[in-house]
């Protein structure tokens, strides 16, 4: 129901007139008790002026009319129900005409003074009802202003009477005395009119700056509720990262752990004398666990990239000792499949993390070895303004140009609908993707479809290119008496080690623990030491190594041989001066592994030429 638009004179624009009469109405309402007490003590003020100056006590009755009807209308306005909450329209109503009698009856008992007590044989009866009548006037003005209706209803019941009287004297004087009545009516209405409007738009923009507090206060507790939510997701996936960064290392750990022992168990085995069939087999349950260890190393390769758990730490490396690492790695594979692996050599450093660009080139030559069935792949680096451009080259099936983008899609091959197992599970070049992004360098493609493809990591170059050093073909002859400590805490690893190291001729004693590596230096002075890194009781094979050589009192070489692929393993065996391996090893690796140490331990640098 919409406000009436006389209740507040001129028109004021408000997105809600209900609103802007009930805040009128209630400013009025505040005057309206003092108004009341005002008129009773003007009543009694003005009977006394009669009764001592020109004693007539007959205004002492209309006195007590006063006081009588302002009681009334006291108890009246205190009885009003106030134009407020969703029916406030309709109370308004009620409210305006309630008020409006009552400016009606009080305004007409003040009009009946002049009626009833001028006198013009005594001037001073004049002279009192006009002076109480103008200060009437003027104090209604500050009362009923801010709805100027009742305002015009109230002088018009009080001070029309008051010309009627006076143009009833039939004289001159009074005459223009009545018509400059008249024209203060006209011109209090008038003052009345901008007086209503001009309060009327106080409080449109008092509810205004209201609305805009209101609006702010929202907003602000909008937003701080925002801000809450965001922490608690940010906590939240804070909290579901770290439960992933723990679930990747427990399951690299625990997966890593079989696989590796039962890589050794076969490496033994291939060494006990085994008839054609069971070689045959041998060579199958090799192929399975590779490609079970291959899977496993991808899956959680591509579960650091998609969790952002990748940080790189860039530094310039010589990368021609990276390609020989990966050529010695590769080469068996290629050639299984009757391919020639290639490397050319470099003298160039890029400046970028060395683990990171072996896991890329890792992931694209399986990549090119997987998809070529003829001729064979070339990893070579090239400069360009400036930069180390790596490639990789293949003859292998090649790529489509609208393949070109989605190849870098997770778990997406081409031309592998039976999803073999042979060639990979479509993680490598996502993988490739991500650590190119972790590290801020781009990978390229170019193909020729059934001609080959070529990929290119484009690496800033290094300043200080340090100096590369001619590696020693590894031989289990070259481990012949070498006394090696084993601390790992799995069975399995601990029985497959010692038994694949009685047949390379090195004395192995495997323990659990720390305590049992220190129990047995009593009795074996190890040349090297190999640790797992999460031992029994929270104890870790960092702790054990720096325990066997406090007891030694010499830095004995060592190496941690965990399943735990976190970083900071890497930076911890670093710190400690150990090699660092992670579970599976290959058995041709761990060959690598012990003769590095065993020179390290005669005091030549691992992977040097004596002399």
């Amino acid at each position: 129901m919409k406000a009436p638009a006389w209740l507040s004179g001129p028109a004021i624009r408000h997105s809600d007139p209900t609103r802007l009469l009930a805040a009128q109405l209630a400013l009025l309402d505040g005057n309206v008790g003092t108004a009341l007490r005002a008129s009773t003590l003007g009543a009694w003020l003005t009977a006394a002026a009669f009764w001592f100056t020109l004693e007539d006590r007959g205004v002492v009755l209309w006195a007590v009319w006063t006081t009588l009807l302002c009681a009334v209308g006291g108890v009246v306005h205190r009885r009003l129900p106030r134009p407020e909450g969703p029916d406030g329209t309709a109370t308004a109503w009620r409210y305006v005409r309630v008020m409006g009698w009552l400016c009606l009856g009080l305004g007409g008992t003040w009009g009946a003074l002049p009626l009833l007590f001028i006198d013009p044989a005594r001037p001073a009866s004049l002279h009192i009802v006009v002076g109480v009548m103008a200060g009437l006037s003027s104090a209604g003005l500050l009362v009923f202003a801010p709805v100027w209706r009742l305002a015009q209803m109230f002088w018009l019941s009080c001070m029309l009477p008051l010309v009627v009287a006076l143009l009833r004297l039939q004289d001159p004087v009074m005459t223009s005395l009545a018509i400059g009545g008249m024209l203060y009516l006209v011109a209090m209405a008038l003052y009345a009119r901008q007086t209503g409007a001009a309060v009327g738009r106080a409080l449109a923009l008092r509810m205004d700056k209201e609305d805009l507090v209101r609006r702010l206060r929202e907003q602000t507790q909008q937003a701080q509720v925002a801000r809450d939510q965001a922490e608690q997701a940010q906590q939240t996936a804070e909290e579901a990262d770290r439960a992933k960064t723990l679930f990747l290392a427990s399951a690299s750990h625990d997966l890593r752990q079989p696989l590796h022992a039962a890589g050794l168990f076969l490496g033994s085995l291939g060494r006990s004398g085994l008839n054609a069939r069971q070689a045959l087999l041998l060579e199958h349950a090799k192929a399975s666990n590779t490609a079970a260890s291959e899977m496993l190393n991808t899956l959680l390769d591509f579960s650091k990239v998609a969790t952002g758990m990748v940080q790189p730490q860039p530094h310039s490396f010589a990368l021609q000792s990276l390609f020989h690492k990966l050529e010695r790695e590769l080469a068996p594979w290629a050639a299984d499949k009757g391919l020639n692996l290639r490397m050319r050599d470099t003298i160039l450093t890029p400046f970028a993390d060395p683990g990171l660009v072996e896991l890329i080139l890792r992931n694209l030559l399986l990549n090119a070895i997987r998809y070529t069935e003829r001729g064979g792949v070339l990893l070579a680096c090239r400069q360009r303004a400036g930069r180390a451009v790596i490639e990789v080259w293949d003859t292998g099936i090649g790529i489509p140009p609208e393949a070109h983008q989605s190849i870098f899609q997770a778990f997406r091959q081409l031309d592998n609908p039976q999803r073999d197992r042979r060639n990979g599970l479509g993680l490598g070049l996502a993988i490739v993707q991500g650590l190119a992004q972790a590290m801020g360098v781009s990978v390229t493609l170019v193909s020729c479809p059934g001609r080959g493809t070529v990929f290119r990591l484009n690496l800033p170059q290094g300043l200080t290119p340090p100096r590369v050093t001619q590696e020693l073909p590894a031989s289990p002859d070259d481990l012949h008496g070498l006394r090696v400590l084993l601390i790992d805490d799995d069975e399995g690893v601990r029985l497959a080690m010692h038994d694949l190291m009685g047949i390379w001729g090195v004395q192995c004693v495997v323990v659990a623990s720390s305590e049992e590596a220190l129990q047995c230096l009593s009795h074996f002075e190890p040349d090297v030491v190999l640790a797992d890194y999460r031992l029994h009781r929270a104890h870790t094979g960092v702790q054990a190594v720096a325990s066997v050589r406090e007891r030694l009192g010499w830095e004995v070489p060592a190496a941690l041989v965990t399943g735990d692929t976190a970083a900071e393993r890497l930076q911890e065996a670093q710190t400690q001066g150990m090699a660092l391996l992670h579970k599976p090893v290959p058995a041709a690796l761990l060959q690598s592994l012990l003769r590095d140490l065993k020179l390290a331990g005669a005091g030549l640098s691992p992977g040097s030429v004596p002399g």
